[in-house]
């Protein structure tokens, strides 16, 4: 945007105008109203501790659900281990028992077969009443003979003789051991067993009595081990999974979560949007690991109800506060906006604008402030305008002063001799420079010229000086290009150049020299009268330029002049031969500023330099 255009910008359009590039969120923030400001910021920092608070609570409660969870199936997980520990160890014990008994009826060598039969039926019978937990009981004697509480086993004798899990004891050793549920012969559809084998061997000869199959229900093993919100699942040393059948529960339809359950490092897993904590515990001595999963969901019952309190509580204080911050940020912005919107035509220039605040807080002093400011405002309004009057005075003035009655008719007096002597030619080239002095001094309304046109004036008046006073003086102009366009007050060169002519060469005895020369030097332009006439008094020096560098109204300076330095080469400091340095001088700074202005140089019967100091390029 061009300087012009945005002088004429009013302040909402100053406010409004960003240069691109330089909008941000932040400067958004700080451009922000300082009700929102305000508002902002009371919320934040009340709001942010309401929202921590609502955090630690929650965290810390999650925590110690958590805690307590962990430690309740942590206990579970061990207790269901025991009791899966001692329905093994029962099965293990009816295998060590039968073994036993069957060890008494093999090393009998009197015992008919017949009777030994009996004996091991009956004995299998009864510890299958004895053993809570045992389904049935298969017995493969060493000559083949197969025996089994469960009738169903008959037909399948055959192939449960040559199974795996015959060949599998043959290395046992003795030991009970629990069989690879994978491929269990013993297997019906609905009534799927754990079985725990057991080679047979006599406890006093150590010889091969047969195989012994204690097999137990698994449902009867995982509902001991089941609650309303825990799961527990049986895996065995091949990683296979025990599980209830025909369960109700969606977690049991989940394959692929059971399968991971024995693997995963987790200790939180999410399924269905739920959340469960998992424990594992491990039954060594039968290669079994009992994995657990509750719900915490359905174990912390209170939580969702304790975090609706919270969060209601919270939501229902958040918006009383917003809506307290709201009223209160009015409360102490409007008369905030009573100043911006005062302020606002004082500064579209309506100084009438009165501030009438009641209160003696800040923003009531601000507004007497405010009040005090606008009326020293307009005081200086007056007083530029004042200023502006007395510049047109000095204007005028110097101009009066240039179209001096006598000048004009010495010049028309030359002219008519140069008629009458039939120089006809001179007397029009007089009229001529004449004509253009008055044109190029007179005409036009700017008060700022270029020095160019400055120095057209000043050769127009010396080509007249110097026909009348041809033998008193020749002159000389030396202006530096780079400064001819450079700015300043019109009639500004004139009044110095006729000092030195009156007050400078024509007291001299001899012939003089004027030279007017100006260069550009740094930020300045600085222009020069010089004249080699009789110079000024070092104390009427002195005190002219203290008069020239004070920045008091003129008719102080006609005062002081009058009274202090008694300059008087013609009639008054006012009409005498020092008001057009004076009215240059004040010019100058009014134009321009007080850096700028003139001063003189001189030396008594040698001669004076008037240097004029000017902003460069303006």
């Amino acid at each position: 945007m061009e300087n012009k255009d945005f002088n004429k910008m009013s302040l909402r359009d100053m406010e409004e105008y960003t240069p691109k590039g330089r909008r941000s969120g932040r400067e958004h923030a700080r451009n922000m109203s300082i009700k929102y400001k305000l508002a902002s910021i009371t919320i934040l920092v009340a709001l942010i501790p309401m929202v921590v608070l609502i955090v630690l609570m929650l965290f810390f409660y999650n925590r110690a659900i958590m805690q307590r969870a962990d430690k309740q199936i942590e206990e579970n997980i061990r207790i269901m281990s025991d009791r899966l520990s001692s329905v093994l160890q029962n099965g293990e014990l009816c295998s060590n028992n039968l073994t036993i008994e069957f060890g008494s009826y093999y090393n009998d060598k009197s015992m008919k077969q017949v009777t030994r039969d009996n004996k091991v039926i009956s004995q299998l019978s009864q510890s299958l009443l004895i053993y809570n937990g045992i389904t049935s009981i298969v017995f493969i004697d060493r000559n083949g003979a197969f025996y089994s509480t469960d009738p169903a086993f008959y037909p399948e004798s055959v192939n449960i003789k040559y199974s795996s899990y015959v060949l599998g004891l043959s290395d046992a050793g003795g030991k009970t051991v629990m069989m690879d549920i994978s491929e269990n012969p013993f297997y019906r559809e609905g009534k799927e067993v754990i079985t725990l084998g057991k080679h047979v061997l006599s406890t006093v000869t150590g010889t091969h009595l047969g195989y012994l199959f204690i097999n137990m229900n698994k449902d009867y093993l995982i509902e001991n081990s089941q609650s309303e919100i825990s799961y527990y699942f049986l895996y065995d040393s091949f990683g296979n999974i025990m599980k209830k059948e025909n369960a109700n529960d969606h977690i049991y339809e989940d394959e692929e979560l059971i399968e991971s359950l024995l693997t995963t490092k987790e200790k939180l897993i999410r399924h269905n949007n739920e959340t469960y904590l998992l424990s594992k515990s491990a039954i060594d001595k039968y290669n079994m690991t009992v994995v657990g999963i509750t719900n915490l969901n359905k174990f912390n019952v209170t939580g969702r109800d304790l975090k609706f309190i919270i969060l209601t509580t919270g939501s229902f204080t958040a918006v009383l506060l917003i809506i307290s911050v709201w009223f209160s940020a009015n409360f102490v912005t409007k008369p905030l906006k009573v100043l911006h919107d005062g302020a606002e035509q004082i500064a579209e220039g309506d100084m009438s604008v009165r501030f009438r605040f009641r209160t003696k807080d800040e923003i009531g002093r601000l507004g007497r402030i405010f009040n005090y400011m606008t009326q020293k405002n307009l005081e200086l309004l007056k007083q530029v305008d004042e200023e502006a009057k007395k510049k047109r005075e000095y204007e005028l003035a110097l101009i009066q002063e240039q179209v001096k009655p006598h000048f004009l008719y010495n010049t028309l007096d030359i002219i008519i001799m140069l008629i009458e002597m039939n120089r006809s030619k001179e007397a029009a080239r007089v009229t001529h420079k004449l004509a253009d002095y008055y044109k190029n001094s007179l005409s036009g309304s700017e008060e700022i010229v270029s020095i160019e046109r400055e120095i057209q004036i000043i050769r127009d008046y010396l080509d007249l000086q110097t026909m009348r006073y041809g033998d008193k003086f020749t002159y000389e102009i030396d202006i530096s290009q780079d400064i001819c366009d450079s700015k300043i007050p019109k009639m500004t060169l004139q009044p110095l150049v006729e000092n030195a002519i009156y007050h400078g060469i024509k007291n001299k005895s001899g012939k003089g020299k004027i030279c007017v020369a100006g260069k550009h030097a740094g930020s300045t332009v600085e222009l020069t009268v010089t004249d080699d006439g009789i110079g000024i008094p070092e104390t009427e020096l002195m005190k002219l330029n203290d008069i020239l560098g004070k920045d008091e109204g003129f008719d102080s300076e006609e005062k002081k002049m009058a009274k202090e330095a008694e300059i008087t080469d013609h009639d008054s400091i006012k009409g005498g031969s020092h008001f057009g340095l004076y009215s240059v001088a004040k010019r100058i700074r009014l134009y321009f500023g007080k850096e700028y202005g003139a001063k003189i140089i001189s030396n008594e019967n040698e001669g004076t330099t008037i240097v004029i100091t000017l902003p460069f390029g303006e």
